[in-house]
């Protein structure tokens, strides 16, 4: 037979929930509303049910109510718990409401090891409780469960009689025992000890800390409150947008592009929570799978994003605790970022601050503008890399390995004979001609086609190396004008460039009609690094391979695109790279320090 919930007794409807559950406070609200009760009775201490009552009212702002005296007891009303749901949304239509448990001592802790609620949302309530259900049988019950039930039972006997239609919320464990001894005629006598509750609430370092759905997620639940007809939150759609705007976040902050797919943080997410028999991922492993999927700035940012809280206001002045996740929900794991920042160690004055509303960027004339020396230095290193690498692969491509028979050819190859040893037999390596020398180097970050109807990076021009170290350099990206930093000094962002050795070789490429035909920027500079370059091989660095007119036109001269996924390379480095200033003119490199971070 199919469950139904609200359990029924009589005039008695009864819903289980989980505390701190956002699935849950979800169905109370919704169910509440659908039954409409005369009253509503919680499993909270009836003792002090006026300090509770009150807690309820000042949602959403978050309160703790603080019970005992040298061992003190916390609870922590705030809105997705299902408990404190229902005080509040009964306070909101009216309805009585009525914490019924009895408030017992040194009552254990008890960790039990439920599946995850997520599953609520594809299963539903009643299925997810039925299986819970199969496993009752299997868990130990104290003394002080058989006196709490009882007492809530004798509570619940009690509204009945006053009430029509009660409504009772209480813990998976509890309820169906109680709905049992409802029958009875017959309780306990009350011994309650008078108790007094203090109500406070956190500082907003510690509510940071101590929700127990993350502030994101429970404002979240904040707006679904006001529909609650509508489909319930959706944690998986929820992790996406945060980790989505956290990226934004991670580019005002950094400067840097965030590249990184969206995909793989859900996919690392995913696994890890798999892997501690979740469906979904809480907090520690969100900001774990940020921290490794990019890096500590970007975890940073989304710890700041998941945990801020707009609803905490304090508007009548109680008294703000710094609890510490120890004391409200015992030991815990911590996260601890190492964000990267540049040295300070040696310099006598700070940095000064990046964007200054009073500062331009209007150099005298186009001539005027300058590059600025440690980056030229970085993507120098940059080009040198990726000719490395290039040569690594190349050199792979062209290395066999066969079983010895007649000659050593170039040598044993240890590896693949250790790796065969079953086989008795030695295999040697042939190495075929060696790679040609390697010219120009083309990366294109984003292609920017024309069709797309405003251009990401308009800004388009050509830079001569200034000595003989420099490679001479054509590029794509922003407007000069769009970032402005400092006096004279403004960031942009790459969008591609090529970069051909030796210098003072390069014309304008964008005002060259011989690239007239291209389709695209990339198109442009790759064609450029083909004719401007002076060996047979060409780096190509971008997120789809060359069109094949353009691999037919560089055969043409005997020589080839040797072509690199950009997936294929640190996100960091990219970030870093792709990233440089314009300064008005060199009289500005000496300051230029200053305001590039």
């Amino acid at each position: 037979m199919k469950l139904q919930l609200p359990l029924k007794k009589d005039n008695l409807f009864a819903m289980p929930v989980l505390h701190y559950t956002l699935e849950l406070a979800c169905y109370i609200r919704r169910t509440l509303l659908a039954i409409n009760p005369d009253c509503v009775a919680v499993e909270l201490p009836c003792n002090c049910e006026e300090v509770f009552l009150h807690a309820a009212a000042r949602l959403p702002d978050i309160s703790v109510i603080t019970l005992g005296g040298s061992h003190k007891k916390y609870f922590l009303a705030e809105p997705c718990d299902p408990i404190f749901e229902a005080l509040r949304s009964s306070l909101e239509c009216q309805i009585p409401a009525y914490c019924i448990d009895c408030d017992v001592n040194d009552y254990p802790f008890v960790d039990e090891r439920l599946p995850d609620p997520y599953a609520i949302t594809k299963i539903g309530l009643s299925a997810y409780y039925g299986a819970y259900r199969n496993t009752l049988a299997e868990k130990t019950r104290l003394p002080l469960d058989e006196k709490r039930e009882l007492f809530m039972a004798k509570k619940l006997k009690e509204l009945t009689l006053r009430y029509d239609r009660v409504l009772f919320i209480g813990g998976f464990f509890h309820v169906e025992k109680i709905l049992s001894y409802f029958e009875k005629n017959c309780f306990p006598e009350d011994h309650l000890s008078p108790q007094k509750g203090t109500l406070s609430t956190l500082t907003e370092e510690s509510c940071r800390d101590n929700l127990a759905e993350y502030g994101y997620l429970t404002s979240v639940y904040e707006n679904w409150r006001e529909d609650p007809a509508s489909r319930f939150p959706n944690r998986q759609k929820i992790l996406f947008d945060l980790y989505k705007q956290a990226g934004e976040n991670y580019k005002k902050e950094t400067g840097f592009t965030f590249s990184y797919h969206l995909n793989n943080l859900m996919k690392f997410s995913r696994n890890y929570a798999l892997y501690s028999q979740k469906l979904t991922p809480n907090l520690f492993m969100i900001l774990q799978a940020a921290r490794g999927c990019v890096d500590h700035n970007y975890a940073y940012e989304v710890w700041k994003l998941a945990t801020a809280y707009p609803y905490l206001k304090n508007i009548d002045n109680l008294q703000e605790l710094p609890l510490t996740v120890d004391e409200l929900w015992g030991a815990s794991k911590k996260v601890i970022f190492n964000l990267k920042q540049k040295q300070k160690k040696g310099l006598q004055f700070s940095k000064r601050k990046k964007d200054l509303p009073h500062t331009q960027f209007q150099p005298p004339a186009s001539f005027a503008i300058c590059s600025y020396p440690p980056e030229d230095l970085a993507i120098e290193s940059f080009g040198a890399f990726l000719k490395q690498k290039s040569l690594k692969l190349i050199n792979d491509e062209n290395r066999r390995v066969l079983p010895f028979f007649t000659s050593l050819e170039d040598g044993i190859d240890v590896r693949e004979s250790l790796r065969h040893f079953y086989e008795k037999k030695l295999y040697v390596k042939i190495q075929r001609k060696p790679p040609a020398a390697l010219g120009s180097v083309c990366v294109i970050f984003d292609e920017d086609k024309s069709e797309m109807a405003k251009e990401k990076f308009p800004w388009k021009t050509t830079w001569i190396g200034e000595n003989s170290q420099e490679s001479d350099m054509a590029f794509f990206a922003t407007e000069m004008h769009q970032n402005v930093v400092g006096p004279g000094i403004s960031r942009c962002q790459y969008g591609g460039f090529m970069l051909s050795y030796p210098p003072r070789r390069l014309w304008d490429v964008w005002t060259d009609p011989d690239y007239e035909r291209c389709g695209s920027k990339a198109e442009v500079l790759l064609l450029a690094s083909i004719d401007y370059c002076l060996d047979p091989l060409i780096v190509y660095v971008a997120k789809t391979p060359p069109k094949q007119w353009l691999k037919s036109y560089a055969s043409r001269f005997g020589k080839k695109i040797f072509y690199i996924p950009i997936g294929g390379l640190s996100p960091n480095q990219l970030n870093q790279i792709r990233i440089f200033h314009v300064l008005e003119g060199k009289d500005k490199r000496e300051i230029a320090g200053d305001y590039i971070f």
